[in-house]
């Protein structure tokens, strides 16, 4: 009977000290194994256990989401204006070409015929 009462307290002791986790994987959050190894390697001290505790209970940020959409939609347009003026400049030098080699090709023609 003993037995079972100390196993009892041990599993209650190490759900306890698990809380922090267990409200992190409830939550589905995104960085619940992070919150479980501070939990797993700091838990023990008790201001370890309450720092995985209340970052296992804070929502995720919006703001921080919200930069990230904002910098990832600067980058792809940054990208973009460049492929856009290489492709500009790639053109502007064909026609340059092009527009040179018509001249010799029309003074050439106009010469054939005089």
């Amino acid at each position: 009977m003993v037995q079972i009462l100390e196993g009892v307290a041990v599993l209650g002791a190490f759900t306890l000290y698990m809380i922090p986790s267990i409200e992190a994987d409830a939550r589905n959050r995104d960085d619940a194994f992070a919150i479980t190894m501070v939990n797993v390697l700091l838990g023990w001290t008790v201001i370890g256990w309450i720092a995985a505790f209340m970052w296992a209970r804070r929502p995720a940020s919006e703001k921080r989401l919200t930069h990230l959409v904002q910098r990832t939609r600067r980058a792809v347009a940054r990208v973009t204006i460049a492929k856009l003026v290489a492709h500009a400049e790639l053109r502007a030098a064909l026609q340059r070409r092009m527009t040179g080699k018509l001249r010799v090709r029309s003074r050439a023609v106009l010469a054939r015929q005089s």
